[in-house]
């Protein structure tokens, strides 16, 4: 139990760490539901500075029962497409695409390794003409 600075009977204060790691979510997180403006606000606490809000522990534990912790919602990705009116696939027309995206592949990994072997010539001409230049140094020496 976290050292609260009040008086025996007073209601346990709790800092914002304390309720993310006591409540499973991040202080991030917190500090989101406290700008949402339903949050419980901070009790005011003699001789501590503004960084280190404190709340009420009773305050806290009614507001995620009435508000309790929704998984996997993502605010910050935008919506899906949604298609309108969707037929299901058939298997032909499952296989038809899955036969085009294949073909696709093989031509993009023939087009990579096209370019690979240039890249790679590129380079031995680059090592050929290093060997000349360092040779040609030489023997100007």
């Amino acid at each position: 139990m976290p050292k609260n600075p009040e008086r025996e009977g007073s209601p346990r204060l709790i800092t914002i760490s304390e309720i993310a790691a006591e409540y499973g979510v991040s202080r991030t997180t917190v500090h989101s539901y406290r700008r949402s403006g339903t949050f419980p606000q901070p009790a005011p606490v003699e001789g501590t500075e503004k960084t280190k809000l404190r709340f009420r522990a009773d305050e806290v534990a009614a507001w995620f029962e009435a508000n309790p912790k929704q998984q996997g919602k993502r605010t910050d990705l935008p919506p899906r497409p949604q298609q309108q009116g969707a037929t299901p696939m058939t298997h032909e027309e499952y296989e038809d695409r899955r036969r085009r995206l294949e073909a696709d592949a093989a031509d993009a990994r023939k087009a990579l390794n096209q370019a690979r072997a240039v890249y790679d010539g590129i380079c031995e001409e680059l090592r050929d003409l290093r060997v000349q230049w360092q040779e040609q140094q030489k023997t100007a020496e």
